[in-house]
């Protein structure tokens, strides 16, 4: 049985991306904590051939149930992703050429997923993933009938949590009164006020999560000054770069000020720092080996230096490196 529904679940997810579904690769940081409770260390989540079973088998169950309520007519909260703005599309393709990755027409989501595709394993992988994934409009709950962009389904609502979310325990009141009565039925202005109110508070609870998660790995961090990370470059600006560890899920801005071995300019157009005397590069996408140099808990933010540079005197004393720092946020994939 499990071979068969292993075999089911690859077909269901071949006819998705045969549709046009995007598949954004978002690592979820996962805590670990010893016997008082303290977080001893962090990974990032593993999804695996088990994970993409249990999840094509979720959407099926959600498409279904919103198909059968859309067949007869009836109204329910429906998980509705909006296309996303021409503009918004056009910028990242720009950004996806500069690191080459043309898209001929940034519009076919065919296109899209072929990036996303070929970037899965390279180390650029977070900031392509996530650069396409601020192009999107975020996903909301409505009775308003529209398509779900990201998974190419034009109807689809939350079914299979009812424990933990309100808009599945309500579509679960609607089905079990159509199994028991054989008609359901629910005011439409009702929902829309409905589906604001719960889309607002995921958003919030979303944010309370991830600064829990932040603030819990910078206290962990904050024993580990000086510890060594392999990391890769997920942003460059003209203050420095973030880089995300490679095995650890923390992103910490490397300050220009701590690069001390040539001065370095900032070119935009290629996302890349470069000394002028050494030219020495910092790309997105590079790989780098780092440190962690601060760690500012009240402000939430992470310091990291080069491996092969050292502070300066005033570093010692904490006034060097500007406050720039960050934890990457919570990635679980929402559908």
């Amino acid at each position: 049985m499990l071979r068969r529904m292993r075999d089911l679940a690859l077909l269901l997810r071949k006819k998705r991306f045969r549709r046009g579904a995007l598949e954004l690769t978002m690592p979820e940081a996962v805590l670990e904590y010893d016997a008082d409770g303290r977080v001893s260390g962090a990974h990032f989540a593993e999804n695996n051939l088990s994970h993409q079973i249990v999840e094509e088998f979720m959407l099926a169950a959600n498409e279904a149930v919103a198909e059968h309520f859309t067949r007869y007519e009836v109204p329910f909260l429906r998980r509705v992703h909006p296309a996303p703005n021409e503009e918004k599309l056009e910028a990242f393709g720009q950004f996806a050429d500069l690191l080459g990755y043309p898209i001929k027409r940034v519009q076919d989501r065919f296109e899209l997923q072929r990036v996303l595709t070929e970037t899965a394993d390279k180390p650029e992988r977070a900031a392509v993933h996530f650069a396409l994934l601020r192009s999107l409009k975020q996903a909301t709950y409505s009775p308003i009938q529209d398509e779900h962009y990201a998974l190419a389904s034009q109807h689809y609502c939350h079914f299979t949590s009812p424990i933990r979310r309100y808009p599945d325990l309500q579509v679960h009141r609607l089905l079990d009164k159509w199994i028991k009565t054989g008609s359901a039925s629910a005011n439409t202005e009702e929902l829309v006020a409905l589906g604001e109110h719960c889309s607002k508070l995921e958003r919030r609870a979303e944010t309370a999560e991830r600064e829990l998660v932040k603030l819990r790995l910078l206290t962990y961090l904050s024993s580990r000054i000086g510890e060594a990370l392999d990391a890769v470059i997920t942003g460059v600006a003209d203050y420095g770069f973030f880089a995300q560890a490679e095995r650890f899920p923390a992103e910490g801005l490397v300050h220009i000020s701590s690069l001390v071995d040539d001065y370095y300019w900032f070119d935009e157009s290629s996302h890349t720092l470069e000394g002028r005397r050494t030219k020495r590069r910092f790309r997105l996408g590079d790989r780098v080996r780092l440190v962690v140099a601060r760690v500012d808990l009240q402000r939430r933010m992470l310091d990291l230096r080069l491996a092969d540079t050292h502070p300066k005197a005033e570093d010692d004393r904490g006034d060097a490196l500007p406050n720039y720092g960050r934890v990457p946020k919570s990635g679980r994939r929402r559908k």
